[in-house]
C-alpha cells in the first residue's frame, strides 16, 4: 500500500530554489514514521481499483535495505563525465546542441555554454570561497516540431506548475511525485543502445499517470519529467564544476 506523500502539508512553495535532490529528500519525508497510512478506501474513492494499486505498488516498489544515495552515485557520476564534454560553442548566441531525450514531437536538448558559463558571471566555489563562473553550465530546453517550447526554466519555475496541480487529481500528483522520487536517485535509469544512462519512467506508471495528469505546465507529463531529469543532470554539472567533484556530495 502506499503512504502518502504530503503535499499540501509540506509545501510546494519551498521548492522554489532548491535542486530536485535536496527537495525530494527533505521535503517528501519518504521514511515510516513521518507518513500517513493510505488505505484501499482512500484510493477507491480516487477512483484507483485495487487491481490498477496492487500492479502500480509492485512496479514502483523499493528494494529492501536499498541504499539509495550509493546506489545513484556511480550513474550520477557517469551521466555527469558525459555531460561535462558534450560539445560547446564559441558563446551562447553561438551554442552546440546536444539532444538527450526524444519522445514523439517533442526533444529535449541541453545547449553549450549555458548563461552561468560567460567569463562574467560569478559564483563562490564551495571548496576554496573563490569567485569563479560556472564554465560547464548548460541551457536545458525543449522543442516541438524543432521550435523552442517557451522561456528558459528552472527548477523554481516547474515547480511552480505543479503548484497550479494542488487542485488537479490527488492520485496522480501522488504518481508524480512518487516518480520525480525515483528519478532523483536514478531507480528508473537504463544504458541506452550507446550505453548511455537514460530516464525511463516505468511503463504502467507513466501510463497511469497520462491518464490522470496528461500535461503540466503546458507539456505532456513525461516530457515534463525527462525535462526535469535534464534539469538535475545540469544542476550535477555545477556542483561538480564548483567544488563537490564526481557526484560525490550526498542528496540533502
Amino acid at each position: 500500500m502506499f503512504r502518502k506523500l504530503n503535499l499540501a502539508k509540506d509545501g510546494l512553495m519551498s521548492l522554489k530554489q532548491k535542486s530536485l535532490r535536496k527537495f525530494i529528500k527533505k521535503k517528501f519525508h519518504i521514511s515510516s514514521n513521518s507518513m500517513e497510512t493510505i488505505t484501499k478506501k482512500y484510493y477507491l474513492k480516487l477512483g484507483v481499483s485495487e487491481k490498477a494499486l496492487s500492479a502500480i505498488n509492485k512496479e514502483l516498489a523499493l528494494t529492501a535495505r536499498l541504499k539509495l544515495s550509493p546506489f545513484a552515485r556511480t550513474r550520477r557520476a557517469e551521466m555527469l563525465k558525459e555531460a561535462i564534454v558534450f560539445p560547446k560553442g564559441k558563446n551562447q548566441k553561438k551554442r552546440k546542441i546536444t539532444e538527450i531525450y526524444k519522445s514523439g514531437n517533442f526533444i529535449i536538448a541541453v545547449g553549450k555554454p549555458g548563461k552561468e558559463a560567460a567569463p562574467d558571471f560569478k559564483r563562490k566555489h564551495y571548496i576554496t570561497g573563490e569567485t569563479t563562473n560556472n564554465k560547464n553550465d548548460m541551457n536545458p530546453f525543449i522543442m516541438i516540431n524543432g521550435e523552442k517550447v517557451g522561456n528558459d526554466l528552472t527548477f523554481g519555475a516547474l515547480f511552480e506548475q505543479i503548484e497550479h496541480l494542488m487542485r488537479a487529481d490527488m492520485f496522480g500528483l501522488e504518481l508524480l511525485g512518487m516518480l520525480i522520487f525515483r528519478m532523483a536517485f536514478m531507480l528508473d535509469h537504463n544504458r541506452n543502445q550507446e550505453n548511455k544512462w537514460r530516464y525511463a519512467p516505468p511503463k504502467g506508471a507513466l501510463a497511469v499517470l497520462k491518464k490522470r495528469l496528461p500535461e503540466v505546465g503546458g507539456v505532456p507529463v513525461d516530457i515534463f519529467l525527462y525535462f526535469l531529469d535534464v534539469l538535475a543532470l545540469n544542476e550535477d554539472v555545477k556542483m561538480h564544476t564548483l567544488g563537490h567533484e564526481n557526484a560525490q556530495h550526498d542528496y540533502g
